[in-house]
């Protein structure tokens, strides 16, 4: 299998030189590049795009900051992957990412055990929150998922957030201590009570009305 090949965009030395010692010591990953800036990191890849699978993309940087930079890359190189490294935990800054583009969001606060799982979901395209980041998305969806509209039993919505952050429906139903078929059960309530064709939809939806 080959490498995953990485750009890191965080404008602290200190910070880009660390992640580099550390994911070079595994041989899953290639560190291609690193950059201090969101426009930095796209300059990069429009020389490099075909060597770039995944960018580690800090929030707050000089000049472009990364959620724009997120926009740009996820829409001009949909094949390359972003995955929000930041300490933002707040929901309107995961928000913000996920609008952007990002697969996946970790606080700088992670272990490296965390931060390779985190990579290799990614590249997979399946997505990965941190544990807070995921906590402060069920809240969200807690607090608004039951809004005029949104009428979805609490179950529904802890279903909603798991398959949203790219669970499958065994792994969904072993967090919930329910079976797969259940959780399949209320994935199908949740499209037709919302009318969605697919789980994308629903996701997609979610996304856009700041239940996630």
């Amino acid at each position: 299998m080959d490498s995953i090949k990485i750009l890191i965009a965080d404008d602290h030395t200190i910070i880009r030189n660390g992640l580099k010692l550390m994911l070079d010591k595994n041989s899953k990953f290639k560190i291609v590049g690193d950059v201090n800036s969101g426009s930095a990191a796209i300059d990069f890849i429009e020389k490099n795009s075909n060597q770039v699978d995944i960018v580690l993309m800090d929030i707050d940087m000089p000049g472009m900051n990364g959620i724009e930079a997120t926009k740009i890359l996820t829409s001009k190189h949909p094949h390359i992957k972003v995955l929000a490294l930041t300490m933002h935990k707040e929901e309107k800054f995961i928000n913000d990412m996920i609008n952007a583009g990002a697969l996946s969001y970790i606080l700088k606060e992670t272990d490296i055990p965390e931060l390779v799982q985190a990579i290799e979901n990614t590249a997979l395209e399946k997505k990965y929150y941190s544990n807070e980041v995921s906590m402060s998305l069920i809240n969200a969806l807690m607090k608004k998922g039951t809004d005029n509209g949104h009428d979805l039993s609490k179950r529904e919505l802890d279903v909603l957030k798991l398959i949203a952050s790219g669970m499958t429906n065994k792994e969904a139903g072993e967090k919930l201590f329910i079976s797969a078929r259940t959780v399949e059960s209320h994935r199908r309530n949740i499209l037709d009570k919302l009318d969605f064709k697919n789980t994308s939809e629903m996701i997609r939806y979610a996304i856009e009305n700041d239940l996630i």
